[in-house]
């Protein structure tokens, strides 16, 4: 039987903590334990964690917050051979038999596979939902390659699926700690490398978009736009050969970035990315010049 960790970073969100965890409690799949990260929270969520009473769930308190990828490492650095960790943002909530779905799938799967990414359905105001991003929709299964992942799926990845990590992957692919919002630099990497990564069509979260809460994606660019800018630099560094033999994604991923340097008042990151959109644009220009040729 396929063993589950579900893994939830929170800070100052109870509320909201609380409706999660209840969604994975309510799971009729019970062969799961739940790790929980509370990244510094000082609005009570240390005392209502505290006082939980169920052997599955293993609570770390951090006396102060080193931002979310930071607490996900954590709880994936405990796990055991034969485990697979199930992230769940603290405002996001399991879909009914969601556990079913996931142990399925890991079950079926072959062992050069280490990543599962399903389906989502998203909550709009008024209750409404909608389908989320669906990769697999229309297909049974989709693997991408490393020139999917470079040119669009791996930097829109966010909170868009739902991954489902092998207990392999870690410690070597830990995500960035001094970023927090974005995680398409970790997918461009677990590429590269050949990660085995499926997609499958069904359905496991629902993602909240309408509470009162912040949202990572949404504020940390604006808040800390220097990590961006690193994080962008260090993509640009880890591809430099993919980007040099398809410059157009390299122009078209250079501009977002220069913006983010800009932002962050950072010129010589800014020089660094026009440098590469003006390499790329000349490749661009000097392989069409040899095309009509």
């Amino acid at each position: 039987m396929p063993k589950i960790i579900i893994v939830i970073p929170t800070k100052n969100r109870r509320a909201l903590l609380e409706r999660a965890l209840t969604s994975v409690l309510t799971q009729t799949y019970t062969a799961y334990r739940i790790v929980i990260i509370n990244d510094g929270s000082v609005d009570g969520t240390h005392e209502y964690l505290d006082q939980l009473n169920d052997s599955r769930i293993k609570v770390i308190h951090n006396k102060e917050s080193h931002g979310v990828n930071a607490a996900r490492n954590i709880a994936f650095k405990t796990l055991q051979e034969g485990e697979w960790a199930v992230p769940l943002d603290d405002d996001d909530t399991f879909l009914p038999g969601a556990f079913e779905s996931i142990v399925q799938e890991i079950a079926k799967v072959p062992n050069s596979i280490s990543i599962i990414c399903f389906n989502t359905i998203i909550r709009m105001p008024q209750e409404e939902f909608i389908g989320g991003r669906e990769f697999a929709k229309g297909e049974e299964y989709y693997e991408p390659s490393y020139f999917a992942l470079v040119t669009g799926i791996g930097l829109k990845t966010r909170g868009d699926n739902r991954p489902v990590f092998k207990w392999t992957l870690f410690p070597k692919y830990l995500f960035a700690e001094d970023i927090n919002g974005f995680e398409g630099e970790w997918w461009l990497l677990v590429g590269r490398d050949n990660v085995g990564i499926r997609y499958v069509p069904a359905k496991t979260t629902c993602i909240d978009i309408v509470h009162e809460g912040e949202h990572l994606s949404n504020v940390a660019s604006r808040r800390d736009p220097a990590s961006f800018v690193r994080a962008h630099v260090r993509i640009f560094r880890a591809h430099k050969k993919f980007f040099s033999e398809h410059p157009r994604t390299a122009m078209e991923r250079a501009p977002g970035a220069i913006k983010l340097a800009i932002r962050a008042l950072d010129p010589i990151a800014a020089v660094y990315f026009a440098a590469w959109y003006m390499r790329s644009l000349l490749l661009t220009f000097v392989s069409s010049l040899r095309s009509k040729s």
